[in-house]
């Protein structure tokens, strides 16, 4: 078929097409889970769940508890993206048997929201690992949308975060950077663009509070809170034109042994991530 590998498996109702390294699942699949991993590390993403992200091991331990994202594109309680509806999701492998990219997109008559997720393990033993995201809001209607975009992150750094510290960087309307720490281990995370209009550095509970049950929520602006369990947000604002579209570019860099200057952490992220979306479009 023209140089193409083409596989179609049916059982129990399901399909299942394979083209070219590329696995496309239906949106209504057995699977909500997906597992990524690349040179040491892994994460798993459950994408129709606001469990979200839940775990992102380095050196076989897991450093994270929860990521995701909420929106909303008026005055009420902001919602999470899979309520938008079910995922129809695509993932990518990395050409050693793994998959190591998953792309979940969610659709209705609104909006068109697409999560891209590429990790890059800095090897078995390093302690590194590198995961871009890469987000784009679709307005399907005919006039302007006006969206708020939400991510919520709660890192518990050496399978604990009781004595983590988050700082984040930036000014209002303007946050790029921002670095949870806990001794000689960190994550740090590098917004490529736009930078976000606001922030909140918080202790566990009080933001995802805000996020399920505060009306026209803007975040705070607190940069920085610890020691203790931690977590950190972020928030876009923007007006969507009729049929545009809007990408937010993102870089998460954990380190779980040496820890640079949040400026060469940010510098290295910032590469890394570029390579990420290079490597993403290559393979679309």
């Amino acid at each position: 078929m023209n140089g193409i590998n083409m596989l179609v498996f049916m059982g129990k109702g399901v399909a299942v097409l394979a083209v070219s390294g590329v696995l496309f699942l239906p949106a209504s699949g057995v699977a909500q889970v997906y597992t990524m991993t690349d040179g040491g590390s892994s994460a798993t993403v459950n994408v129709n769940s606001s469990a979200g992200m839940s775990d992102w091991t380095v050196n076989n331990q897991n450093q994270l508890n929860q990521q995701w994202f909420w929106y909303r594109t008026d005055n009420g309680i902001a919602q999470p993206i899979n309520t938008i509806s079910a995922a129809s999701v695509q993932t990518y492998y990395n050409g050693v048997g793994g998959v190591n990219e998953v792309t979940a997109t969610y659709q209705n008559a609104q909006l068109t929201l697409t999560i891209d997720y590429y990790l890059t393990g800095g090897g078995v033993g390093s302690g590194n690992a590198d995961l871009a995201e890469n987000i784009s809001v679709v307005n399907n209607t005919g006039s302007a949308l006006n969206l708020n975009f939400y991510q919520y992150s709660d890192f518990n750094l050496l399978g604990s975060g009781a004595n983590d510290s988050i700082q984040i960087f930036g000014s209002p309307g303007s946050y790029n950077f921002a670095q949870q720490m806990t001794g000689g281990t960190a994550i740090g995370e590098v917004v490529v663009a736009p930078n976000a209009n606001y922030a909140e550095a918080a202790y566990a509970g009080q933001t995802l509070a805000e996020l399920n049950g505060t009306a026209n929520l803007t975040l705070n602006d607190t940069t920085s809170a610890g020691p203790g369990d931690v977590t950190w947000a972020l928030q876009w604002g923007s007006t969507i034109g009729a049929g545009q579209e809007y990408d937010i570019s993102k870089d998460k860099s954990l380190s779980i042994e040496v820890v640079p200057e949040p400026s060469t952490v940010a510098f290295i992220a910032l590469g890394l991530g570029a390579w990420g979306l290079a490597r993403r479009r290559r393979s679309s």
